[in-house]
């Protein structure tokens, strides 16, 4: 009888240390982001500033799930004939991948939607006298690197190209940017 007991409990404690070593980890950041408008875009309007949030799972040892989400208001350009371009507001909302090459160093993308609220005629490419907001296809290729803390926590710093496709109504919007996150 001891004998079984003494088996049951080696294998539920090894059972619980293998699904302990197989349970993804869930890891949370947010922080500040500094971006620049490029392209058409950047006839209208020059630095956005923002924020986003970001949740990560992990799937393999260096593979992580991400889901984002953001928002950055990129300041209008005065044109010489008196025109002022509003503040465009863009809110990404995206999921994808984040795989780590070596080290603190990886490469990310992320697919989603982006809702784009301006309502400055001149930013559309395709037809310059409509309203340019609403919802587009957002896309973001991204490089960086996770420095680690005195505490052992982490900071993510991300250099990225963020994409949005609208059709007719948006056009395309793109901008290059800067990420400074804390990981939670």
């Amino acid at each position: 009888m001891k004998q079984i007991i003494v088996c049951m409990m080696v294998a539920l404690s090894t059972s619980s240390i293998v699904t302990a070593q197989n349970q993804p980890t869930f890891r949370f950041n947010a922080g500040p982001e500094l971006g620049f408008a490029t392209g058409s875009f950047s006839n209208t309007h020059s630095i956005g500033i923002g924020g986003s949030v970001q949740g990560e799972v992990s799937l393999q040892e260096h593979l992580y799930g991400t889901a984002s989400f953001g928002v950055t208001a990129y300041k209008g350009k005065s044109s010489g004939s008196n025109t002022n371009y509003k503040v465009a507001t863009i809110i990404p909302l995206r999921v994808g991948a984040k795989y780590f090459l070596t080290g603190g160093f990886y490469g990310s993308f992320q697919l989603g939607v982006g809702f784009l609220n301006n309502t400055t005629p001149g930013l559309n490419i395709i037809n310059p006298n409509t309203d340019a907001s609403g919802t587009a296809f957002a896309y973001s290729p991204q490089i960086g690197y996770e420095f680690k803390t005195k505490n052992y926590k982490s900071i993510d710093a991300t250099f990225k190209y963020d994409g949005y496709s609208g059709g007719n109504k948006i056009g395309t919007v793109g901008t290059i940017g800067f990420r400074l996150a804390y990981i939670f």
